[in-house]
């Protein structure tokens, strides 16, 4: 290669790695190839001036497009045309010809009269465009201006998060958006709560009529705002959707619920009839219904409507949740009336349905532990639990309480290997100590630990003792056991420093006083900063609950 020719091939290399670069970073939408740039360099310029012209701006979906005319004559040979956004800072310090912004379109300019459409880049950060300019430039980084043309235009830029949520709206078909805004609502957070309002709410703005959009934002009424007010809120959404879809069986559903939990029954219970000749694929509707009836203590009729939504079709999509609920409250139902038989059944069918590994293993898993005193099938049950990577602690936490109760029932290595593994699943401490209290078939496996060193007074780092655990739980069962135990009523507990015994007190927890006022305690004697319990019950002023601490405190109310 002769040496003349080395710093025209260098600048070739130099001008295609500027262009590539360019481009890469969004400043170049199309690029003139060097065949058409060598042509431009024997070809005469065409008659006439270069200009641009018919410049205008036009939005779609939160997109905004340029669009303008422009003729180029062809010389000079390397011009290039500019998009430019203008701040309202940039037109009161102009300098002509100066480039007043970044550019978001660079193309070098063809011969000839033609049209350009192209879309606005998003500039990199919130901030408002107040102008829109297009120039043609001698050539690309040039501040030698030819013509141009710039308008009024006013863009309001989000922020990158919204901007990036506005294209993909855009790219999206309504059905896309609404299935993307429900996969939010039923994640249920704050931060997806959040996310899906302004998906929904553009799909309202897109269409008014478009009547799942209303229903879904019912949904993030209520879980965003639970309480008669997010109630109320969703009723008037969930009316509107009625007056665009009256036939719609999803929005009659989701409007029964909030009736049912406004009191209003015999609406709630017309609804669901409604939806029903319908024989919609919502399972919520007999999910719902059945909630509506166990509200009313017709518990017979909720477990066959909750029933019928777990003997329906899998639908493989948001409804199946209905399906998972409905399991649930079928589950607890039974346990309310004792049919353990009834329970294991379904405890069967639920395992069959999602698989044995899944995560619904957990729970047949307590069962076989507390009721049915399979500690090894529980055992067998968690650990597929946990080989599906559950996110829940629940297999965790049994696997550990049928390791500790393994330990208890055996001897040698065996006993040492059940032991090493309790405690890898549950560390021993105040929660595994109440935890096994929950239930008379676990609670004797406290005895052994306590006699290997384990203390009932330990606390954790939350200064809790399994007593505070149990007492905060509400759980008067596992109170009792405790106490049996001769857990110490007098124990300070949270970061009050607390006698555990004065919780009830302070919760107005009736009950629980009964208890330990069985097990001895006498609150004219338990004193907590300069007062007794009785003290701290009449500022009250509740009469039940000093009748309840017992010698005659209710007589100086």
């Amino acid at each position: 290669m002769s040496p003349s020719k080395r710093p025209i091939i260098l600048m070739a290399i130099l001008l295609a790695l500027l262009l590539a670069y360019l481009f890469q970073h969004g400043l170049v939408a199309s690029i003139a190839g060097t065949a058409g740039i060598s042509m431009r360099a024997s070809a005469p310029p065409l008659p006439g001036k270069s200009s641009v012209s018919n410049l205008a701006l036009k939005q779609k979906a939160g997109s905004w497009t340029a669009e303008f005319d422009y003729f180029y004559s062809g010389a000079p040979r390397l011009a290039a045309l500019y998009l430019e956004l203008l701040p309202h800072s940039a037109g009161l310090n102009a300098q002509p010809g100066k480039f007043q912004s970044w550019g978001t379109f660079v193309v070098l300019a063809q011969r000839g009269q033609h049209h350009q459409s192209t879309p606005i880049a998003y500039p990199g950060f919130e901030q408002t465009t107040r102008q829109i300019k297009v120039t043609l430039r001698d050539q690309m980084n040039s501040n030698t201006l030819l013509v141009d043309q710039q308008i009024d235009a006013v863009i309001d830029w989000p922020n990158w998060q919204t901007w990036i949520e506005n294209q993909r709206f855009a790219q999206r078909t309504p059905e896309q958006n609404l299935k993307r805004a429900v996969e939010l609502v039923d994640s249920g957070s704050d931060t997806t709560l959040k996310q899906a309002q302004p998906i929904l709410e553009r799909l309202i703005n897109q269409d008014a009529r478009f009547d799942p959009a209303y229903v879904e934002l019912a949904r993030v009424a209520m879980k965003s705002n639970w309480g008669p007010e997010g109630l109320h809120q969703a009723e008037g959404l969930l009316s509107s959707a009625l007056q665009i879809r009256p036939d719609s069986a999803n929005t009659k559903i989701l409007l029964g619920y909030v009736y049912a939990h406004q009191n209003r029954f015999a609406k709630a219970q017309q609804l669901f009839t409604d939806a029903a000749r319908s024989n919609p694929a919502n399972l919520w509707l007999w999910s719902n219904w059945g909630e509506l009836l166990a509200m009313q203590r017709n518990y017979a009729g909720a477990i066959e409507k909750y029933r019928e939504a777990i003997t329906r079709p899998v639908t493989h999509d948001s409804y199946d949740r209905a399906r998972k609920d409905a399991y649930k409250h079928l589950l607890a139902l039974l346990e309310q009336r004792k049919d353990m038989d009834g329970m294991e059944a379904l405890y069967k069918q639920r395992v069959a349905e999602y698989g044995p590994g899944s995560c619904y293993s957990s729970g047949y898993a307590r069962f076989m532990l507390q009721v049915r005193a399979d500690t090894q099938g529980a055992i067998d049950l968690a650990r597929r639990a946990l080989n599906q990577d559950c996110e829940d602690s629940e297999a965790r936490q049994v696997l550990g309480l049928a390791e500790y109760v393994k330990w208890a029932a055996t001897t040698g290595t065996e006993r040492t290997e059940s032991l090493n593994q309790a405690r890898i699943y549950l560390p021993a401490g105040p929660m595994p100590l109440y935890l096994l209290a929950t239930h008379e078939r676990t609670a004797p496996t406290i005895k052994q630990l306590m006699a290997s060193g384990e203390q009932l007074e330990q606390k954790d780092n939350e200064n809790q003792t399994a007593l505070g655990y149990a007492l905060q739980n509400r759980d008067l069962g596992a109170a009792r056991r405790l106490l049996s135990l001769h857990a110490r009523p007098d124990t300070p507990v949270g970061y009050g420093n607390m006698p555990v015994a004065l919780i009830p007190v302070m919760e107005g927890n009736i009950e629980a006083i009964r208890l330990f006022r069985e097990f001895g305690v006498d609150y004219s004697k338990l004193r907590y900063r300069g007062m007794t319990a009785i003290e701290f019950a009449r500022q009250s002023g509740n009469h039940a609950l000093l009748e309840a601490l017992g010698r005659n405190a209710a007589t100086t109310l």
